[in-house]
């Protein structure tokens, strides 16, 4: 269950079930560390797992105020809190509520992470009660997971059985390329993967 409560500095603070979902004494110094902490960013795009009290995002909005930020979340309570808190930036902020981890495979959210090549952040200390799913989520959206592996495997014309792999554990391409060099997929993809090996050794 998803509360609110003012601090000192009367910054409004969601907790789930008794848990911060932010610094409950400096969110917005917490949030402004994590974003400094970032460097530059990769991409013009950039999608956050957890909302939480939204100080975070907040903060990386203000940074830069051309960036397109999506954010990932499962509690849908706290967007009313985050949009009527932050609405000089709410216009800019995207958020996509899924029930469970699979469920983002099905929105347009995934499209354009691999179109826009978003740039996908975690903000552990939002997560809450939420730790596994929020886990699962950057797994697929990154490219880690054995399920989304699968999704860009098929364009390629690899089949990756599932069955190899500890669906919990996020791959490498070294754990990828014996399935990549017994594929059926075109000698230039799999030169490609090659490439890809040599230069992340």
């Amino acid at each position: 269950m998803v509360s609110f409560s003012e601090n000192h500095e009367s910054d409004l603070v969601a907790f789930e079930d008794g848990q911060a979902l932010a610094s409950p004494n400096n969110p917005r110094n917490e949030a402004l560390k994590w974003v400094y902490s970032l460097g530059p960013l990769p991409s013009q795009h950039v999608m956050i797992m957890g909302l939480g009290s939204g100080f975070h995002v907040a903060a990386l909005a203000e940074l830069d105020p051309s960036l397109k930020i999506t954010v990932v979340e499962t509690r849908e309570s706290l967007i009313t809190v985050f949009r009527s808190k932050f609405s000089d930036i709410a216009d800019r902020v995207q958020i996509t509520i899924v029930e469970n981890a699979q469920d983002i495979f099905k929105t347009e959210t995934y499209r354009e992470a691999i179109a826009d090549k978003a740039y996908i952040l975690s903000f552990r200390e939002c997560w809450g009660q939420q730790t596994a799913i929020f886990s699962e989520i950057f797994a697929h959206l990154s490219g880690r997971s054995v399920e989304s592996v699968k999704y860009h495997f098929e364009d390629l014309g690899m089949n990756l059985k599932a069955l190899f792999f500890n669906k919990n554990d996020l791959l490498s391409l070294n754990d990828l390329m014996p399935v990549i060099e017994a594929s059926t997929a075109a000698e230039k993809n799999k030169q490609l993967f090659r490439v890809l090996g040599e230069l992340v050794k």
